[in-house]
């Protein structure tokens, strides 16, 4: 059995158990973990995820619709602590197809993070920098933003940083959504998750909300020891 087979097995006895709580692994205290879970327990079948799942993205590309470099929409997010200590972490993808794979894990799919597609926002060659290095040259992809930004807005679109998970595939990045859509309307590092199911066939089910910051992630992790609290009877 592979080392990835044998992490899958422990997690799902873990949720076997009732026992396993990590709401805020996705959307910080948004109930996204908590509604699949319901929806799976009433046997629904979800058919597909898509969603905004980085409150640090979704702050670069809000401030990217409103003209902002990409430079200094990066400074922005790292002072106002939206970002990781290296913000390549963000920039990566690396976190919301970490989410994406908790996801697809929930759903019963034996993904591996190799098997998800993530589009990176910046260049290989930055991927080997020093942190430092990185942060003084990320001017350099401001053109490049720029310009994706505005052809985006010429067709009435904007950019976001999209999950979709849906027929046995993770997909990662950079994607232009119409203005008009929910995940158009978000602002700042707010978060949604669209859940497509046999009951949610027409309109999905959405959750939405701050996706970031301090206060609601520890409000996720809260609500988890409660609910643990409670089932024990402590």
């Amino acid at each position: 059995m592979s080392p990835y087979g044998q992490v899958y097995d422990v997690f799902a006895r873990l949720k076997g158990s009732g026992r396993l709580r990590h709401e805020a692994t996705v959307g910080a205290g948004l109930p996204v973990i908590s509604t699949i879970d319901s929806l799976l327990d009433t046997a629904d079948i979800i058919t597909s995820i898509e969603g905004c799942l980085s409150g640090t993205l979704g702050y670069l590309c809000t401030a990217l619709e409103d003209e902002v470099p990409f430079s200094l929409a990066l400074q922005e997010a790292m002072a106002k602590g939206y970002t990781e200590p290296d913000p390549r972490e963000d920039l990566s993808g690396l976190d919301v197809a970490r989410k994406a794979l908790i996801l697809a894990r929930l759903l019963g799919w034996t993904l591996e993070m190799g098997d998800v597609q993530v589009e990176p926002l910046h260049t290989p060659a930055m991927a080997a920098m020093t942190r430092e290095d990185f942060v003084a040259s990320a001017s350099a992809l401001d053109d490049t933003y720029t310009r994706r930004a505005e052809e985006a807005r010429s067709k009435g679109n904007v950019l976001r940083y999209v999950a979709r998970i849906r027929d046995g595939e993770c997909i990662v990045g950079l994607r232009e959504v119409l203005a008009s859509e929910l995940a158009g309307s978000l602002r700042g590092s707010d978060n949604i998750v669209a859940i497509h199911t046999a009951r949610y066939s027409r309109s999905p089910l959405i959750v939405a909300g701050a996706g970031a910051g301090r206060e609601v992630t520890a409000a996720g992790v809260l609500g988890d020891i409660l609910s643990l609290a409670r089932e024990m009877g402590v």
